[in-house]
């Protein structure tokens, strides 16, 4: 296995190299996962433009954008022309990468279009990793012709893949399942898919394409809905802040107005929630009252728990939960979770230095958490082709004499800018 060379060396991914070609979000969340595990990562940015998330809502003197500056992080940017026809110079410098590279994350549509094919670079690096990310999917896989090369989005990949037929309530609109669920979730099959497809590459010497799809990752989320429905047991419908499973199993408002999650199911939680109640197993059985098989027994039950939503708090239902050792949390948002003692405890937030500004910018750490080989957040989202020179120097062995030729032709660029 290779050191990283301009990556500071920590992490189970220690020594992977990835090249990153996309801009939001799906292919640099996955990049950034293998990132934040140790991987090495050379994100492409077309030279002048960048990803299209240094463009965005500014805060602070120096008009960071706080999004880049978490998606970016871990990343080395390299601005490289990927348009053969344009700069003929560029093929080679690509075959030179790619052969420095184990995994390509790749979210831009039609990438071979100007010449960085799959089959150019397999050439140049028969156990690389090519991870696609499309809406829809590559024609090697089959598909509707229709669909095939069409862009997407989030709320457009919840939507085909019926995602979206769960979010909201009954009688009110269809909501979008948020942030991004069908993006991060893609992001996160892309990396797992191109890590086992890694693993298989160092044991047989020949590597593969991945083809992940928004629309499939964000499926699979729901596989064992779909199992239930598809083979007889009905529809499932919106069912708002509730589960149409079990019950109680969802968001509840308490008598604060303040809400609080809890999770009844399985039979010794239901017998801690019978106790809880007041009222006896033998007279709710567990599938005709949590399992909602009798419509009486429900509605029985539901009146006794909302008359306790009623007289307590939301704190007061959280500790009695918790006290009983059944699943319970209060509503969080972001200022409450780093309010929140645990996750201070475990580390969960860290700061990230902008390189504009110099200020610290408070991230979410990295997850998993390894207990041999931590993760680490060494630095925030890099200046347009800050580590160009570093890249075409250190990894790919060019003199000046070569880069400046390549600057020159457009092939590459080093702006130093936040875009």
């Amino acid at each position: 296995m290779r050191d990283n060379l301009i990556t500071e060396k920590y992490g189970p991914l220690h020594g992977v190299r990835v090249m990153l070609t996309g801009v939001a979000f799906a292919g640099p969340f996955a990049a950034r996962w293998l990132g934040d595990m140790g991987a090495e990562i050379i994100k492409i940015e077309i030279p002048g433009m960048g990803d299209t998330s240094r463009i965005g809502r500014r805060v602070g003197e120096a008009g960071v954008v706080p999004k880049w500056i978490s998606l970016g992080r871990n990343m080395n940017s390299f601005e490289f022309n990927m348009n053969f026809d344009k700069c003929p110079e560029s093929k080679q410098v690509f075959e030179d990468l790619v052969k420095e590279c184990d995994i390509w994350i790749n979210s831009v549509p039609n990438i071979g279009k100007h010449g960085a094919t799959d089959e150019v670079a397999f050439a140049a690096n028969p156990k690389l990793v090519i991870a696609h990310i499309t809406g829809y999917g590559l024609p090697e896989n089959g598909g509707d012709e229709r669909l095939l090369g069409r862009p997407s989005v989030d709320p457009v990949a919840q939507a085909f893949s019926g995602l979206a037929a769960l979010q909201g309530m009954p009688d009110g609109p269809y909501l979008t399942a948020n942030p991004i669920v069908a993006d991060i979730v893609t992001a996160h099959v892309a990396a797992c898919g191109s890590l086992a497809a890694y693993i298989n590459a160092q044991q047989t010497g020949k590597g593969q394409v991945v083809d992940t799809t928004l629309y499939e990752s964000a499926a699979y989320l729901m596989s064992y809905h779909w199992c239930s429905q598809l083979n007889g047991e009905g529809l499932y419908k919106r069912s708002g802040p509730l589960n149409q499973l079990w019950r109680p199993f969802g968001y509840y408002e308490c008598k604060d107005g303040e809400w609080v999650a809890v999770g009844v199911w399985g039979l010794g939680i239901w017998q801690k929630f019978c106790d809880l109640m007041g009222v006896s197993v033998e007279d709710f059985p567990y599938m005709a009252t949590c399992g909602q098989e009798d419509p009486e027994k429900v509605k029985q039950m539901d009146a006794i728990w909302q008359e306790y939503l009623d007289t307590h708090t939301a704190v007061e239902v959280e500790t009695a939960f918790m006290e009983a050792g059944m699943p319970t949390s209060k509503l969080n948002n972001a200022d409450d979770a780093y309010r929140h003692p645990h996750w201070q405890s475990r580390g969960d937030f860290i700061k990230i230095k902008d390189v504009t500004s110099g200020d610290d910018f408070v991230d979410i750490a990295t997850s998993p958490k390894f207990i041999g080989t931590p993760c680490n957040v060494y630095k925030g989202a890099p200046l347009l082709g800050q580590e160009s020179d570093r890249i075409m120097k250190e990894i790919l062995g060019y003199d000046d004499e070569r880069i400046e030729a390549l600057k020159e032709s457009g092939s590459v660029a080093a702006s130093l800018i936040t875009k």
